[in-house]
């Protein structure tokens, strides 16, 4: 089966600097994923567990330490140069999660979208005015007069992302990061935001892959889930698969920590915080927090193949 991105082993460590001491963060450790065409891949956990690091390594906002990403069969480069950076971001896109900050507060909309088409040599002003109209059209904005004369502030939060959306989409790409793009709105909103995903990976053919703390909306648009925790992998299998039968002790906390009207939701909070990741304990990392923990744990389990998912937990072992 063939892939448009591939990522290998990655790691990611960042250098901090207390008083006179520096320390290393272990922010990534070990990375490994796929993904396929139109393909809705989400990364879940607490925060801290490396799953907006992952992204951001992805788009090369951050380089990597170790490891590879294969982008269409080719490795793309730690650092990219002009033409290669130009020729990336047509084809990989990011989202982030807070639509306003990422956007310029003193241009229109008609600016901020107008600006990537004249970055790849699009020049006239009639196949620009319909492009914008197209993909206002395709994020749900019209009559696009409305809105391409608004500043983002006149915008509501889910007009905003829809409007960071429209960006995304207007160079055409493959891939779309999408850093938790529900979590800055309304509950009342975040599930026309999920759909309008839905939408354009139907009709544009675009794959995501989907940070977010929230295995519900996880489940509701995913294609495959990865369960993140201290910067690995703890998890990996379909979406459906994965909430419906957790295998990894982290995944089932982290389902039971669900709002649930009926009752019985548990915090991950009485179990301890997170490891830290200057000095992570040895072996695996959920262990302090594990009620099934043994001798075992001390050594870091592999992923291990289970009915076509994988779980990095010695409960599984062959």
């Amino acid at each position: 089966m063939s892939f448009i991105l591939e990522v290998r082993d990655v790691e990611k460590i960042f250098t901090i600097r207390k008083g006179f001491k520096t320390f290393r963060v272990m922010a990534l450790r070990g990375a490994t994923l796929t993904l396929s065409e139109a393909e809705i891949l989400s990364v879940v956990g607490e925060s801290g567990s490396g799953k907006t690091t992952l992204l951001r390594v992805i788009g090369r906002l951050y380089s990597e330490n170790k490891g590879e990403i294969i982008l269409f069969g080719s490795t793309v480069p730690k650092k990219l140069n002009k033409k290669q950076e130009i020729d990336f971001r047509r084809r990989v896109q990011i989202v982030f999660q807070d639509p306003f900050s990422s956007m310029n507060p003193v241009k229109r909309v008609k600016y901020i979208l107008e600006r990537p088409l004249r970055i790849y040599g699009m020049r006239e002003k009639d196949e620009i005015k319909q492009k914008l109209e197209e993909v206002l059209q395709d994020v749900e904005l019209s009559p696009a007069e409305i809105f391409l004369d608004k500043f983002p502030h006149e915008l509501s939060g889910g007009q905003r992302q829809r409007v960071a959306f429209a960006r995304s989409i207007i160079t055409a790409p493959r891939i779309i990061l999408a850093d938790e793009p529900t979590s800055m709105l309304d509950v009342s909103i975040k599930s026309s935001i999920l759909n309008l995903m839905l939408k354009l990976r139907q009709e544009h053919k675009i794959a995501f892959i989907h940070v977010t703390h929230d295995l519900a909306s996880a489940r509701y648009i995913s294609d495959r889930i990865i369960v993140m925790y201290a910067g690995m992998i703890m998890e990996e299998g379909k979406a459906q698969e994965i909430v419906k039968m957790p295998l990894h002790p982290y995944t089932q906390l982290l389902l039971k920590a669900f709002p649930d009207p009926r009752g019985g939701k548990e915090k991950l909070s009485n179990l301890g915080e997170p490891p830290s990741l200057i000095s992570p304990p040895e072996g695996c990392p959920f262990q302090p927090r594990c009620k099934y923990r043994t001798i075992e744990c001390e050594n870091l389990p592999p992923l291990y193949d289970v009915g076509g998912k994988k779980v990095r937990c010695v409960l599984y072992k062959i």
